[in-house]
């Protein structure tokens, strides 16, 4: 099973990832490359996830800023990782050499063909930067505005009567043990992008049951996938909880048990996931005289949001298109051959430790 997740991405704390724990894992070892925009790293990761895919199972991160853009591959059976270690995703060696080393894709620009366009370079780097500042201004404005919403809804929970369901639920979808070890990974298969609000849905083809949780409050969607996830972990299953991009990374939006091949994904005003068969409606989870209290704050906070969200993707899109600009410079500049040498290394180097 191949799966495709993101890196991570903006939050009103800055470029939040939780990919860190990933390579913590004694076990992997992991290339880490780095060099600028346009260097070949995402070309180098593709190609080398395609070389092992027919053999093993292999998850792709993929960039916030560019969906089409590779962050890291993690292989399972040869435990390899390759992620890009540049900013806003800096990633270091904890035990260099013997648990990652770090490949500079720089060694293999021309700097002569680079300095000729320094001024234009160091012009299009800058606005780029401009523009994701921007960027990041509406994407706290935006989880602020969505903030206000949980907590509105969080005010409203109808709690023994979620906690009930949920229960019913993991004894009903649940109902043999599982053979992990109640492991909880975090990934992040959400994010917002020049797109909109994008979740990788290639991911869930190979779940049987995908439910889709309709909330257009967060609270009620949020305490039930991290019950759900308590209850199947107290069962013996491996679960992967994701963190939602909307609230820092503080709150839970989608939960995915492989083993039984079910996941919950929420369906918000924002997320827009509504195009599943089985779906679970929220709102009764909520207290309806309260709701009805406060539905002039949420109606406001309901539009705000969206105009904020477009401002955040048209953001994101500019930033992109700019950022197009760059590497145009440091693609002309690279030696492409020396880059396919390095690829090829890091395959072999991969076979030789898988063999080892």
């Amino acid at each position: 099973m191949s799966e495709k997740y993101f890196l991570g991405a903006m939050t009103q704390n800055g470029f939040s990832t939780e990919f860190g724990k990933i390579m913590a894992d004694k076990e992997y070892f992991t290339f880490i490359l780095k060099g600028g925009a346009g260097t070949g790293k995402s070309s180098l990761m593709k190609k080398i996830a395609a070389e092992f895919e027919p053999t093993e199972d292999v998850t792709r991160f993929y960039c916030s800023s560019d969906p089409a853009s590779l962050d890291a591959i993690v292989l399972h059976t040869s435990k390899a990782i390759i992620c890009d270690g540049t900013a806003p995703h800096v990633m270091e060696c904890s035990y260099p050499g013997v648990c990652q080393k770090i490949i500079n894709l720089g060694e293999y620009w021309d700097e002569e063909k680079l300095k000729a366009f320094k001024s234009e370079i160091i012009e299009v780097t800058d606005k780029n930067k401009s523009l994701l500042a921007r960027s990041k201004r509406f994407t706290t404005a935006l989880s602020n505005v969505c903030f206000d919403t949980y907590n509105c809804g969080e005010g409203c929970l109808l709690e023994e009567k979620l906690k009930s369901f949920t229960e019913r639920s993991a004894k009903r979808l649940l109902n043999k043990k599982g053979s992990g070890s109640g492991k909880t990974d975090l990934r992040q298969l959400t994010a917002l992008t020049e797109y909109g609000c994008m979740t990788q849905l290639a991911t869930l083809d190979s779940y049987l049951d995908v439910f889709a949780m309709d909330d257009d409050y967060y609270a009620a969607s949020h305490k039930f996938v991290t019950l759900m996830a308590h209850q199947a972990v107290k069962r013996g299953y491996d679960v992967i909880l994701c963190p939602a991009i909307l609230f820092g990374n503080t709150l839970y939006e989608h939960l995915l048990i492989p083993e039984a091949g079910i996941a919950f994904v929420i369906n918000s005003p924002i997320s827009k996931l509504d195009g599943f068969e089985k779906a679970i409606n929220m709102g009764r989870f909520y207290d309806k005289k309260k709701i009805s209290a406060l539905k002039t704050r949420l109606r406001l906070d309901k539009v705000t949001a969206s105009d904020l969200a477009e401002e955040v993707y048209s953001g994101i899109k500019k930033a992109k298109k700019v950022h197009d600009e760059i590497e145009k410079y440091y693609i002309a500049a690279m030696d492409h051959t020396a880059l396919n040498k390095v690829c090829d290394s890091i395959s072999r180097e991969i076979h030789e430790r898988t063999i080892k």
